[in-house]
């Protein structure tokens, strides 16, 4: 894999084990595995190659089947210590690519034209190295018994409130150089893309799957549907 350079990639981690609900990246989703659900609109996205890290037997199957370039999970990655940093970083060094995004199958609502545009201000943004797909949030923040975003002696209105900007750990992408220097999905410059508040979810808890449960009956609309968005 890494005599090819390709100019756009995507990573796709896919755990077989997960902690807080067991299994999550097999659940069905309108009796679509929630790995599917954005393997598909992944596909459709802007990009110029799609590799897919699982120590899954049935994920590895589903590659080999639907075009998507496999990477078996290595055991110390398998680990819960891993984390994006290392996986990242691994794939690097296989994967040979101008930029690198790296997107989690647990953000299901997250749009193809969201994914698009990420891969276009990255790639044509010469004053960022990296992007992420973030939120802001409008409140009062503190911090170990101290404020963040505000003086409790000076109260401003909940509208002029300085916005805490939280990541949705949706999609993350960066440029080769930076990430071969930093050896992080985040550079030094980051772009922080909005999205809203169902993209921004990500399916850690139950409540989560709840949650995603209510939007898709909100909406009255399935999967096929929600994907071309």
């Amino acid at each position: 894999m890494k005599k090819n350079l390709f100019n756009t990639v995507a990573i796709i981690p896919i755990k077989k084990k997960s902690v807080r609900v067991p299994g999550k990246n097999f659940i069905k989703i309108n009796g679509i595995p929630l790995y599917k659900i954005l393997l598909d609109k992944i596909k459709k996205c802007n990009f110029d190659a799609i590799f897919v890290d699982s120590d899954s037997i049935e994920v590895k199957k589903y590659c080999n089947n639907n075009g998507f370039n496999y990477i078996k999970r290595l055991p110390r990655l398998a680990k819960n210590t891993a984390n994006g940093n290392d996986l990242l970083n691994y794939h690097s060094s296989i994967v040979n690519a101008n930029f690198y995004f790296q997107i989690f199958i647990t953000s299901p609502l997250l749009k193809i034209s969201s994914i698009n545009q990420c891969i276009k201000i990255l790639k044509n943004n010469k004053k960022i190295d990296s992007i992420l797909t973030s939120k802001s949030l409008y409140s009062w923040f503190w911090h170990k018994d101290k404020p963040i975003n505000y003086s409790p002696k000076v109260l401003p209105r909940s509208q002029d409130a300085v916005p805490v900007v939280v990541e949705t750990t949706g999609l993350y992408g960066i440029k080769k150089q930076q990430l071969k220097k930093y050896k992080c999905r985040v550079g030094r410059k980051p772009y922080f893309y909005e999205v809203d508040d169902d993209e921004s979810l990500d399916l850690d808890n139950a409540k989560d799957f709840e949650y995603l449960n209510y939007v898709l009956k909100k909406r009255k609309r399935n999967w096929t549907i929600i994907d071309h968005q």
